[in-house]
């Protein structure tokens, strides 16, 4: 059996020890085998009682050896939906989404950064309207991935990278901008 190295320890262990949001539900889900040799990984969903949400999920990969395409040994994998009201579904939402994205997540390699935000519109019809007033629902998806700037050392605080997704899901929902700023650690 392989030992795991001592910077995934310490990656396990900052996702084990971070501090939570209270309005946040995390839950430990596996990563594929295919992706890494080593991986965290964390679904998030946001506790609101509102009719917009968020839910998402991310992947701390790690790779015994440098990947070229990372540029590390480490990279961040993620997703998030979020249900929209019907007037926030335009054309130029995939772009304010992506940039609102590029502001919070800070702790990348810029030049790693990419994803991609889909825009779906769902109109109910039969039993499943609801009611005939029922307005189509609108959801955007975010697929993203980067490489996290690392620790001295080669470590990785993977429990700030969990954090940080966790910030971005929350200000999606509440498109308010963020309190603090996200490279300020708590």
């Amino acid at each position: 059996m392989p030992t795991v190295p001592q910077s995934v320890w310490r990656a396990v262990e900052s996702v084990r020890v971070m501090k939570q949001r209270p309005d946040i539900h995390y839950c430990e889900i596996p990563v594929p085998s295919t992706l890494a040799d080593y991986g965290i990984g964390v679904q998030l969903e946001l506790d609101t009682e509102s009719a917009v949400f968020s839910r998402g999920w991310i992947m701390i990969l790690y790779s015994e050896r440098r990947r070229i395409e990372w540029e590390s040994q480490w990279r961040c994998v993620a997703y998030a939906s979020m249900r929209m009201a019907g007037s926030d579904h335009n054309s130029l939402t995939p772009s304010l989404m992506w940039d609102w994205l590029e502001r919070i997540v800070t702790e990348a390699r810029e030049e790693t950064l990419g994803g991609t935000v889909s825009l779906n519109r769902n109109t109910s019809f039969g039993i499943l309207s609801g009611s005939a007033e029922e307005p189509p629902r609108s959801d955007c998806e975010i697929r993203v991935s980067w490489t996290p700037i690392e620790e001295e050392g080669g470590w990785l605080d993977a429990g700030n990278q969990v954090d940080i997704w966790a910030r971005f899901l929350k200000s999606m929902t509440t498109n308010d901008e963020l309190e603090e700023p996200i490279s300020d650690r708590e």
